[in-house]
């Protein structure tokens, strides 16, 4: 490995996208991605895994989590602020093979994430139909299927397909977008929040509410790790902020800023909703612990117990939801297309990936063909296998994202770090075994997840082999 003190590769005009977005936009995008499925759609499952104090404890632990990989993007994101994040990282700093490798895994943990993101908001959608009367159970099915599983499905083709247009509009509108749609949802949280503090404080006796917390742990430490490796996709935002570096106004600086900002953001209101979720002194009006409630209801947990919170705050969450998934879906449609933009670039796709659009600047044949990964997921796989595939690759990045610190701190000391990771390489290696451990204890979370992954890994190995080698090989690459 060369000891040149930059990675910056320089691309023709056609290969180049246009710097259009600030440190608020930039956070406003991994905000946008974080608070998704993570607190509208996966409460509820992850209650029902971990109980009431180990729901807690999950996001906690996974805050810390996500921090320490947060400081090895920050590191390599304002060393190489280039589109591509991990995958291009990966790729410099091992080896060809692992530099595909990881790209592939991150195209589908982005493509798997949106899917998640577009089945979600469909669900939500769907609710705030039934909510406004429209009995649409009644409505009769075919195929096996009912009538609101064949809207779901048409919902998530069609919010897919929005998303692929703004995002092919370009960057700037992108960040507008993700701007009013997060800030709405942040707003929801809070206001629900608040409600719900100030029933938990009106409660005739604090019992009341310390009851909703016992027993903390209902299946043990094992269930919250299983809630952690479920959720950990919703606090992968900073990965997509690093995609954001080639299209950020002085990355140096303002990317490592943008992930510390959306992961302080994220966490803090993810626990605020999570204690008011799981506290709030509704026993009497559900017949059951609010977790339990949470749990029964899975993805739908957070809008049913909402109603119970404040007035109207069933269609309230609804709205939170529906704006949370949308921000979501925002920013990793925008993540996705960046990964398969940045691997045809580099001759890891074909080159048509790599292509941009003369008017817009926008990489639309990348778009287009994430968009179809994206809808193809989000119609054929159930809900929570997709968050732990999701989850699960995304872990895989990370892993190697950490390994690549290490690897380039010594083939490349002299590049321009304007942000350094302390205990190199101590803390990235103890990173790499935790992400290790929650990864295999996925695997009795949502053992499809794994089959799904390991379909995928399979399938990346073999187009790598088959196909990409030779024709970088042919190209005066080397492999």
């Amino acid at each position: 490995m060369s000891t040149n003190t930059s990675l910056h590769h320089h691309y023709d005009e056609a290969h180049t996208l246009k710097r259009s977005l600030g440190l608020m936009e930039a956070t406003m995008i991994g905000v946008g991605a974080m608070i998704g499925a993570g607190i509208f759609g996966l409460t509820g499952i992850a209650a029902g895994k971990a109980g009431p104090v180990g729901l807690l404890l999950a996001f906690f632990l996974n805050g810390i989590v996500t921090s320490l990989t947060g400081l090895t993007y920050a590191e390599l994101g304002a060393a190489m602020p280039e589109a591509g994040g991990g995958y291009l990282w990966v790729r410099e700093g091992l080896s060809r093979f692992w530099g595909f490798f990881s790209g592939w895994i991150s195209w589908f943990s982005h493509s798997v994430a949106c899917s998640l993101y577009a089945v979600l908001f469909a669900t939500f959608f769907v609710e705030l139909i039934e909510v406004a009367g429209v009995e649409i159970s009644r409505a009769p099915g075919f195929l096996g299927l009912s009538a609101e599983a064949w809207l779901i499905k048409g919902l998530v083709v069609l919010v897919v397909a929005l998303f692929l247009y703004i995002n092919f509009r370009g960057a700037s509108e992108t960040g507008l977008v993700g701007n009013i749609v997060t800030i709405t949802k942040v707003v929801v949280l809070l206001t629900i929040s608040g409600f719900g503090i100030k029933a938990m404080l009106n409660a005739p006796n604090a019992a009341l509410v310390w009851e909703n917390f016992r027993p903390p742990l209902p299946h043990g430490w094992a269930g919250v790790f299983a809630a952690m490796g479920l959720t950990f996709v919703a606090f992968e935002g900073y990965e997509i902020i690093a995609q954001t570096g080639e299209e950020l106004y002085e990355p140096e600086r303002n990317l490592p800023r943008a992930i510390f900002l959306s992961i302080g953001i994220v966490v803090a209101i993810y626990l605020i909703v999570a204690f008011v979720a799981v506290g709030v002194p509704v026993q009497k009006l559900v017949g059951m612990q609010p977790w339990q409630y949470l749990a029964e209801h899975g993805e739908r947990g957070m809008v049913r117990i909402a109603e119970f919170i404040m007035p109207y705050g069933r269609v309230l969450m609804l709205i939170g939801g529906l704006a949370s998934t949308t921000s979501a879906l925002n920013a990793t449609v925008y993540s996705s297309s960046r990964v398969s933009f940045a691997m045809g670039r580099g001759r890891d796709l074909p080159a048509f990936f790599g292509e941009v659009h003369p008017r817009t600047r926008t990489p639309h044949w990348a778009i287009l063909m994430s968009g179809l990964l994206i809808a193809f997921m989000g119609v054929a796989l159930p809900v929570a296998d997709v968050a732990g595939g999701a989850s699960l690759t995304f872990l895989v990045l990370f892993l190697l994202t950490n390994i690549t610190l290490i690897r380039l701190r010594k083939t490349h000391p002299d590049l321009p770090r304007a942000f350094r990771v302390p205990w190199v390489p101590y803390l990235p290696i103890a990173t790499v075994l935790i992400q290790g451990f929650l990864a295999g204890h996925l695997f009795e979370a949502s053992p499809l997840a794994w089959y799904a992954t390991i379909a995928w890994t399979l399938l990346g190995v073999a187009l790598y082999y088959g196909y990409i080698r030779a024709r970088q090989q042919g190209n005066g690459a080397a492999a």
